[in-house]
């Protein structure tokens, strides 16, 4: 899998964040692709930690921006 197809399977263009949280989501994006290739974790339950993290707190991450 290339991270063209991961990123088309996510629909990273369609997700409500912000800079900061794009920026999560392509590392962590980049961490999977690494894992995949290399059959080693990369760091990616920490960087999906980093990202859930954020988004959790950010209002336009969390979709709580739209609502308010």
């Amino acid at each position: 899998m290339t991270e063209e197809i991961l990123a088309e399977l996510w629909k990273i263009e369609d997700l409500a964040v912000c800079k900061d949280g794009m920026t999560l989501a392509h590392d962590f994006l980049r961490s999977c692709m690494s894992a995949l290739q290399s059959d080693n974790s990369s760091n990616f339950n920490a960087r999906f930690e980093n990202f859930k993290r954020h988004r959790d707190t950010c209002e336009k991450c969390s979709g709580l921006e739209a609502v308010a």
